[in-house]
């Protein structure tokens, strides 16, 4: 069980995060079109079940997302919202169509990776303008993975330490951010960062899932755990597989990622829990994890969310993951 109430402070920051937040993607259409009205529904629902961390990028719906989120925190009493945004891309204005991505109907524009100190600066002012804010809570560097990166990946880290990071840093220390860090999607880049900067957090998707535990087998989790660095778990549905979708990590999954996926689901059957509230339980209860962030485009998704939170998961159910090898042994489960 997941207690809302709660939060926890940021290492060598002010910032303070409850358990979950709320990530925006879905608002800035992915995969499908979400209209304005139940973008504005989606946050309001959040809010009125204490959840006031909303995370956001440029990326998302190409600009979309942060107008929504924008627009919203125009309402009085919104000020105390912790915001995060995401730099690394900038958005250039296009004339014609986007190309297919996974965001349906995005804003016109394309979005260019930049990780130079201008661009970073650029993607920062625009974002502040987008959410009629002239501050956020929190900064991350955004998509500097391998995956996303597969050409002159090496080239990319070096511009990321040796501009991208200083500007974070300067931007914390100018006060214009309480806490900087990474949202990546493979922890392995994580490692070298993580040796070679000072950050606050990682914020990392998918990879502490009940289909994915490689950050916890390469000692990931732990190694931030000893450095005083937040994990913030995002993906814990891996895109949507674990809570009765059909992709995995933005893709349609194959036939044996869903074979994976009814086994835990019928495990979870017989224990009386449904799939979604053990996979958003089992990813929060490493201690390393800060918060969660969990995806959302309804009023009814936000409260399914709160509901899996509150679901009471019995220790046999990790005890029988863990015997049938869907779990390591030694991974915590928030039970003795």
């Amino acid at each position: 069980m997941i207690d809302l109430t709660t939060s926890r402070r940021i290492a060598n920051s002010q910032l303070r995060l409850g358990p979950v937040g709320i990530g925006t993607a879905p608002l800035g259409n992915l995969y499908t079109a979400v209209s304005d009205t139940d973008a504005d529904e989606t946050l309001t629902a959040a809010v009125s079940y204490g959840i006031g961390w909303f995370d956001v990028a440029p990326f998302y719906g190409h600009g979309l997302a942060e107008e929504r989120l924008g627009r919203f925190l125009q309402r009085p009493g919104s000020a105390h919202r912790v915001v995060s945004t995401k730099v690394g891309r900038v958005l250039e204005r296009v004339d014609t169509a986007n190309p297919p991505s996974h965001f349906v109907a995005p804003l016109p524009y394309q979005p260019v990776f930049d990780y130079s100190s201008a661009g970073i600066e650029r993607s920062f002012e625009d974002s502040l303008r987008r959410l009629g804010r002239s501050r956020v809570e929190l900064l991350l560097i955004h998509d500097i993975d391998r995956f996303t990166h597969p050409v002159n990946h090496r080239a990319t880290v070096r511009m990321v330490l040796d501009e991208a990071l200083p500007t974070l840093v300067r931007l914390k220390h100018e006060g214009r951010v309480d806490a900087i860090g990474l949202g990546i999607n493979q922890w392995d880049i994580g490692y070298e960062i993580l040796a070679s900067a000072d950050i606050d957090c990682v914020l990392l998707a998918g990879r502490h899932t009940l289909l994915d535990q490689t950050a916890f087998a390469a000692g990931f989790l732990d190694a931030c755990q000893r450095r005083g660095i937040a994990v913030l778990a995002g993906g814990v549905f891996n895109s949507g597989l674990l809570a009765g979708g059909s992709t995995y990590e933005y893709c349609p999954a194959n036939e044996e990622l869903v074979k994976r996926r009814d086994e835990l689901s019928a495990i979870c059957g017989r224990h009386g829990v449904s799939l979604p509230a053990a996979a958003l339980q089992f990813t929060a209860a490493h201690p390393a994890v800060t918060s969660i962030l969990v995806g959302a485009r309804s009023r009814a998704e936000v409260g399914a969310i709160v509901s899996w939170c509150r679901t009471t998961i019995p220790t046999a159910l990790w005890q029988e993951l863990s015997t049938r090898g869907l779990i390591p042994v030694d991974v915590p489960t928030g039970h003795a």
